[in-house]
């Protein structure tokens, strides 16, 4: 039973990548041939570029996707809208498979009285398609990638995360949890707190540490981490974690 629960409202928000699946063998992959059309150079000449590892930790020191081109390749500008705009069609041309982390169908399937949605960076379409393929798109209520927010909106502004939690409906008591592999996902939680204009909910950061091997070293911490979606399912159950 769910503790301290006004009305027992419940609802979980999900980050995709790095939460739901292990998505950075492809997300690596669409980079490269990105950074190859906007500079001409090959991958090799970019060390966040070289392996899975290199590029998992280039995502993990930056802010946003925005902050990731200009950091690690030196893009400014057009240059930046224009990897951007390149994402959906790459994503969705590449055959690189974008993998549910073990147990997350599992999770989703203990919590299916509970309202599920996403809130990524990533595009909408591509999300779709990868939980389609997974067999658990209709496990979600709303997807909200960076197609559906405007920039003021998107991580890690919390505007983005109202308006997912609006999509879903809930009443005033009710408890959001938010899920994400990235301190940009604390700091959305964090900011959505300060925009609720005076209604009643609780926002709650989870970091998952299943997904990015340096979670544990985020600069600000969520209110829980979870080291598996079985520990998920007992916070959001119970309350409590670990």
């Amino acid at each position: 039973m769910t503790k301290n629960i006004v009305g027992g409202k419940l609802a979980v928000i999900w980050d995709f990548d790095g939460t739901l699946v292990d998505s950075h063998p492809k997300n690596l992959s669409v980079n490269r041939e990105i950074l190859q059309r906007i500079t001409g150079r090959e991958y090799t000449d970019f060390p966040a570029l070289e392996s899975t590892r290199a590029y998992e930790e280039a995502v993990a020191r930056s802010g946003n996707w925005r902050d990731f081109y200009h950091r690690e390749f030196g893009l400014t500008g057009d240059d930046v809208m224009r990897a951007g705009a390149l994402w959906p069609e790459l994503q969705l041309a590449d055959p690189t498979p974008q993998v549910p982390f073990e147990g997350i169908a599992g999770a989703l399937e203990a919590l299916a009285a509970v309202p599920h949605a996403i809130l990524s960076q990533n595009d909408s379409v591509v999300i779709r398609q990868a939980l389609a393929r997974a067999g658990l798109l209709e496990k979600f209520v709303a997807v909200f990638g960076h197609g559906e927010l405007d920039r003021p909106d998107q991580k890690p502004a919390g505007g983005g995360l109202l308006r997912c939690i609006e999509s879903l409906g809930l009443d005033d008591g009710a408890r959001i949890y938010f899920v994400g592999d990235h301190v940009t996902d604390v700091m959305a939680a964090m900011d959505a707190r300060l925009l609720l204009n005076g209604r009643i909910l609780e926002i709650v950061s989870v970091g998952v540490l299943f997904g990015e091997p340096a979670g544990s070293h985020w600069p600000v911490a969520p209110d829980y981490f979870v080291r598996s979606p079985t520990e998920l399912v007992r916070l959001v159950r119970d309350g409590t974690a670990g």
